[in-house]
């Protein structure tokens, strides 16, 4: 029997969603250049008397870690949270890019969405676990 997740850990993967997308963008930008890290890798050992840079070698390894491990989970991750946010009704939608992507305060999104100070605390409760029934 699994346990259920905490809300506050929904709304923690909803708030990071945006970091999680720069960052996954950033680590796409470092893999473009691998090619150039290789070719100075090989001039390294050219003229460093037979001895290969070891920075260089680790800055590769770091990077085929990236492609191979790092991206595609984070991929996985923004895809599994976004496919959960597209599932939901367009007012729903809405209250998430509001209140997660655009981390505006509670009090702001009451008012941009006109709503009640409960009835902003029921769709948020349903929000997530709404959210958390499609994870």
């Amino acid at each position: 029997m699994s346990r259920p997740i905490p809300f506050t850990r929904v709304e923690n993967w909803l708030f990071a969603l945006p970091v999680w997308k720069s960052q996954l963008e950033s680590m796409r930008e470092q893999l473009s250049r691998i090619p150039r890290l290789t070719q100075k890798f090989d001039l390294a050992s050219i003229y460093g008397k037979g001895q290969k840079n070891e920075a260089i070698l680790n800055e590769i390894n770091r990077r085929l870690q990236l492609q191979n491990v790092e991206i595609p989970l984070m991929e996985l991750r923004i895809d599994v949270l976004e496919a959960a946010i597209h599932s939901l009704h367009e007012e729903d939608q809405q209250f998430v890019e509001e209140r997660y992507m655009s981390c505006l305060p509670s009090r702001l999104v009451m008012e941009k969405l006109g709503f009640t100070h409960g009835r902003y605390y029921k769709r948020r409760k349903r929000l997530l676990s709404a959210t958390f029934t499609v994870l």
